[in-house]
């Protein structure tokens, strides 16, 4: 019987022997975890981490200006705006920025017209920054990267200047000015309409003096190449009749040359036929 009490005895000093060396081991292996110097990384599509390494603490966000500044409505209800992205890890908290005006020069070193808080942005999200009721000027945004980013120089980013130029807007005109102006175009037609009647009259004497003129010029130039022809002809008729009176005279020369020459065949066939009548005379006597 007593033997088998210590059996039993023996069994639960063991028990619990080996679960004391058992939380030993699981607190040493605590300690040991929690002390060391190496640090945890959490990686997520090789872009969303999370880093813990002495004290410093980085969600790996990074935000970015994206686009052109933009403007709408007019003054003094103008409004501008910034958009923002987050090309980095999803952001794990919070972070601010601020608007700097300035009516001339570089808004950097202008006044802090307004301040915010900028929450959460998820992996490429984006965030529209707006400031409402602006006046003439130039504005820039500025906003800080999480804390623990990387690149001190550039912890804090900037957006493009915005140029902000306001034109009054016109006057609209009331029911009374719409009257007046009517009335005053009304008056000006009427004054107008014998200006126009006698502008029309002009104009018709003027046409028609120039029509005249034109007909006295085409007479005048008509007469000149008449009187121009005129001297033309005479002296081309004289021509022609010097031309026939050479004619008859060189026919009736030729013709007094033709008889000539008649009448010297006609005397010298008459002293052949004497001197052949002679000699047949002198022919017998022989």
């Amino acid at each position: 019987m007593f033997n088998e009490r210590g059996k039993k005895t023996g069994r639960k000093k063991l028990v619990i022997a080996s679960k004391l060396v058992v939380s030993m081991y699981v607190l040493l292996f605590t300690i040991g975890y929690l002390t060391s110097n190496t640090g945890a990384y959490f990686n997520d599509k090789e872009k969303e981490e999370l880093v813990i390494e002495a004290g410093t603490w980085w969600d790996g966000s990074k935000l970015a200006f994206t686009g052109e500044p933009g403007q709408s409505g007019t003054c003094p209800a103008k409004t501008i705006s910034v958009t923002l992205q987050n090309v980095g890890a999803k952001m794990l908290g919070s972070t601010t920025y601020k608007i700097y005006f300035t009516e001339t020069g570089d808004p950097k070193t202008g006044e802090i017209i307004k301040s915010g808080t900028i929450g959460g942005v998820e992996e490429n999200g984006t965030k529209v920054l707006n400031y409402e009721n602006v006046k003439e000027g130039t504005y820039q945004f500025s906003v800080l990267q999480r804390e623990g980013f990387p690149d001190e120089k550039h912890q804090e980013i900037w957006s493009e200047e915005i140029v902000v130029t306001c034109v009054e807007p016109e006057a609209q005109p009331t029911e009374d000015d719409v009257e007046a102006s009517e009335e005053t175009s009304s008056n000006q037609e009427k004054e107008d309409e014998p200006k126009q009647t006698d502008e029309s009259e002009s104009n018709q004497n003027q046409a028609s003096d120039e029509q005249e003129e034109l007909k006295n010029k085409k007479a005048e130039t008509e007469s000149k190449e008449t009187a121009n022809s005129k001297p033309a002809t005479e002296t081309q008729e004289k021509l022609q009749e010097k031309k026939a009176t050479d004619d008859a005279q060189q026919e009736s020369e030729s013709k007094e040359q033709d008889q000539a020459a008649s009448l010297v065949d006609e005397e010298t066939k008459k002293g052949a036929n004497e001197d052949k009548g002679k000699e047949q005379k002198n022919e017998p006597a022989n």
